[in-house]
């Protein structure tokens, strides 16, 4: 309005204040922007007469304003109002003479610009917070809407659940109650069951028991009088018609083609086939004079494809080896020709005529040289495995070998002592040098670490190496091998004292390693088992013997080996239970097969126990002369039922403990020498349990008599090794036993035992049959002609008559 003033007459301006013109258009524009009444018109004119009866002199700018509608606190005051709306020349003028410093100056422009920027922002900046704590507002509303629909579904969530489990524990008490009738049901036909089945099986058990006895009497006065059980007529067993055992065949095998059209007659022949492989050479040469049929059977091509002259070694000729070859030559694959002393050059001329040979074994044949090897090698052509050990060849037979064996990939040169440096530089150098993956120079003192540089040159794809009796192999020697040759799997060191923790460390990068064995070596220490635990993660076998430097902090790194299955610590002093805990403990423990603690002297209960709940794969286990290992922790390997051999010489076992032995039928080699303390009542014990054994050791134990060798060879008549040397209380009467009962007996040993006399080897001529092997080490009851006269139906008979070594403790 001030603006709208300006260009107006003075006169006017003053008639226009003194009658209060614009405050009265001030005070009706407020109160129609607050009122907003329905009629503006009316409004104005009832607010015009108030003015005209009331006068102006109370007259203010929100006169027109009820009283509910004006704010508490007045934001703008009248003055200001006045000031802003009557602002003209003459107040200038006026405040120009009041406030003398002010520049009496009307606003210009950019004032007012300047002035309205500034109302504009101060306007948006209340807009802006009136509108930000309305969304905030909404905003939290928002929120706790959504945390009471959270509350109000976990509510509801809850309560359906509860619901649920209210249902669901009802179901649950009415099945019990069903389950409850019927396990008392079940309960009750599985004791009657039970009952039944404990019924028929006592009953079966006391007639079994009364024909063993009536067995047992009727075997024992026979046994006493001198009579053998295979007395009985062997051909057709009394009708008077002699047969062959094989003919007791099953009759859908051996019946004619005639007859039954689906079971020929060439499965007959198939089966006597199959029983004649494991027939030998002589035996089968003795087979094909029975009869006709068996003549045509025994000249089967897959008899023939196999030729082991080793059981025959010392009666070969070469007209017999001659006759054999010339016959099988066209599919004979393997040959054995291992120690045959009396054959030479129309041998190997036959040999060499044999293309297809694969598999050859020259092993301590003396008249092998590098001629006869030469022949061999130019006719064998496609051979896989060679076995040249301990024979007289020489550096000019592995050039023969490089030069045409181009497919072995097996070779043994074990304890050949003529063939130098270079022999190993024209082998590794040849035709075959990438394909062989087997070589054996154990006990080639020759050999320098040059010759050992040569080899792993040229044959770098070595798998197995073996380096046995080698007394003179350093470090130095294995250098080139354990830095070229990286896909070995398998090495062997028995024997080997000189070899340092540095060799082994370097052996330990090989991460393809999987078999390993030492032994003798006292220079190696935990520090070389660490590396092997830490870099040979896939290995399975581990031979580790008589290495006294090692202690339970290599069978810890071990531990980490998940895939070990056979460990061999025997000698190994430092071991402790700690140690075996450890290593059972490791991912490895489950998979253990075999174990070897021999002569571990720190070893005791406690290992046992550990190997009983982890080793539930341990097949085969040797604790010998391991001391502190009581009963108690026999009675722990009684119960390991996955044992199927044991070896607890020299341990402290008596009747208790071998009687819980027997508490695990699978066992079938047991060994318990020197066990001082086991009487005949444990033994009887066992062998009622164990009925399976096949091996058994019990030398030097004293305090066995007749009596539980009585037992023994009733109870456990698989029985093919026994030992009873030492046992100074047995007698004949217990080679009477076992010769009439035990007839699949084929090594049996009596050394020491003094009241053994020729009586007992008329016994067992008669009786064991299969007997191969008996040894009668100072046995002086039997004389020097009984002792030859057994030679004659014995393969190998040890006698000797002198007296019993102290070391025997008689």
């Amino acid at each position: 309005m001030a603006a709208s003033m300006k260009g107006l007459d003075p006169s006017l301006k003053k008639y226009l204040r003194s009658n209060k013109l614009p405050d009265v258009y001030e005070a009706l524009i407020t109160g129609l922007a607050v009122m907003c009444p329905d009629d503006p018109h009316q409004f104005i004119i009832d607010n015009l007469k108030y003015l005209i009866e009331y006068g102006t002199d109370e007259l203010e700018w929100d006169l027109f304003v009820a009283e509910f509608m004006k704010p508490v606190n007045r934001i703008v005051s009248e003055s200001n109002l006045e000031f802003i709306f009557n602002l003209d020349d003459e107040s200038m003028l006026m405040l120009s003479e009041k406030y003398e410093n002010i520049v009496t100056a009307m606003p210009t422009p950019e004032m007012y610009e300047k002035a309205y920027q500034h109302y504009n922002t101060k306007s948006k900046k209340l807009c802006f917070c009136a509108w930000m704590q309305y969304y905030l507002i909404k905003k939290k509303k928002r929120l706790d809407l959504e945390k009471k629909m959270t509350r109000a579904a976990t509510f509801h969530s809850h309560r359906m659940m509860k619901m649920h489990l209210e249902e669901w524990m009802e179901w649950v008490k009415y099945r019990k109650g069903r389950q409850a009738m019927a396990f008392q049901k079940i309960q009750h036909v599985l004791n009657v069951s039970i009952g039944r089945v404990i019924f028929e099986a006592w009953h079966t058990h006391t007639l079994d028991a009364r024909r063993q006895r009536e067995y047992f009497e009727i075997n024992l006065r026979r046994l006493e009088r001198g009579e053998n059980m295979e007395d009985e007529d062997s051909f057709g067993q009394g009708t008077g018609e002699a047969r062959d055992s094989l003919s007791t065949l099953p009759r859908k095998i051996a019946i004619q083609h005639h007859t039954y059209v689906e079971f020929p007659a060439e499965q007959y022949s198939l089966a006597l086939t199959m029983i004649f492989k494991y027939v030998d050479v002589a035996d089968l040469a003795r087979c094909a004079c029975v009869c006709r049929s068996w003549k045509v059977i025994t000249q089967a091509n897959t008899l023939w494809n196999r030729l082991d002259f080793y059981q025959v070694r010392n009666r070969v000729t070469d007209k017999v080896v001659t006759k054999l070859l010339y016959k099988c030559r066209p599919y004979l694959i393997h040959l054995n020709m291992r120690s045959c002393q009396f054959v030479s050059e129309p041998s190997f001329t036959s040999i060499s005529e044999c293309s297809n040979l694969q598999d050859l074994n020259f092993s301590e044949c003396v008249g092998l040289n590098d001629e006869m090897l030469k022949l061999v090698a130019k006719g064998c052509k496609i051979l896989l495995y060679l076995n040249v050990s301990h024979t007289n060849i020489t550096d000019a037979s592995l050039r023969t070998i490089a030069k045409y064996c181009s497919n072995l990939q097996y070779l043994s040169l074990a304890h050949c002592k003529k063939f130098t440096d270079r022999g190993l530089l024209y082998l590794s150098s040849g035709k075959n040098s990438k394909k062989l993956d087997y070589l054996d120079v154990s006990g080639c003192l020759q050999i320098t670490p040059d010759g050992f540089k040569n080899l792993s040159q040229g044959c770098t794809n070595l798998q197995t190496l073996l380096l046995n009796d080698f007394p003179t192999l350093s470090d130095d020697c294995l250098t080139p091998v354990a830095n070229r040759l990286t896909r070995i799997h398998t090495m062997s060191f028995l024997g080997s004292p000189l070899i340092s923790d540095e060799t082994f460390k370097r052996i330990a990068g090989n991460k393809s390693l999987k078999k390993i064995k030492i032994e003798g070596n006292h220079r190696i220490s935990d520090v070389s088992l660490r590396a092997i635990g830490m870099h040979c993660a896939n290995l399975e076998h581990l031979y580790i013997a008589d290495c006294q430097r090692l202690t339970d902090l290599a069978l810890k790194s071990l531990s980490t080996c998940r895939f070990l299955t056979v460990a061999n610590f025997a000698d190994c002093v430092r071991i402790t239970d700690k140690g075996v805990r450890q290593l059972v403990d490791g991912p490895c423990g489950p998979k253990l097969r075999e174990l070897n603690l021999t002569n571990c002297i720190r070893v005791g209960d406690m290992a046992m126990v550990n190997i009983h709940k982890r080793c539930h794969n341990l097949t085969y286990l040797s604790v010998c002369f391991c001391e502190h290992i009581s009963e108690a922790g026999i009675e722990l390997l009684g119960q390991t039922h996955s044992l199927t051999s044991i070896d607890i010489s020299g341990c402290n076992c008596g009747d208790g403990g071998l009687s819980s032995l027997g508490n695990n039928s699978r066992l079938r080699d047991v060994t318990l020498s020197e066990c001082a303390n086991i009487t005949d009542l444990g033994l009887q014990k066992f062998a009622q349990q164990c009925k399976n054994i096949e091996r058994l050791d019990l030398s030097h134990c004293m305090q066995i008599t007749d009596g539980a060798i009585k037992n023994l060879a009733f109870c456990c008549r698989m029985l093919n090794v026994l030992n009873l040397a030492g046992c100074k209380l047995v007698t004949d009467l217990s080679i009477q036993y076992l010769s009439g009962v035990c007839h699949y007996l084929f090594q049996l040993d009596v050394s020491g035992c003094l009241l053994i006399t020729d009586k007992a080897l008329k016994y067992l001529r008669k009786g064991c049959k299969k007997l191969k092997m008996l040894t009668l080490m100072y046995c002086k009851g039997v004389s020097k002609n009984s002792a030859q006269k057994m030679m004659r139906h014995v393969e190998c008979v040890q006698y000797s008559n002198d007296e019993v070594p102290s070391y025997f403790g008689y």
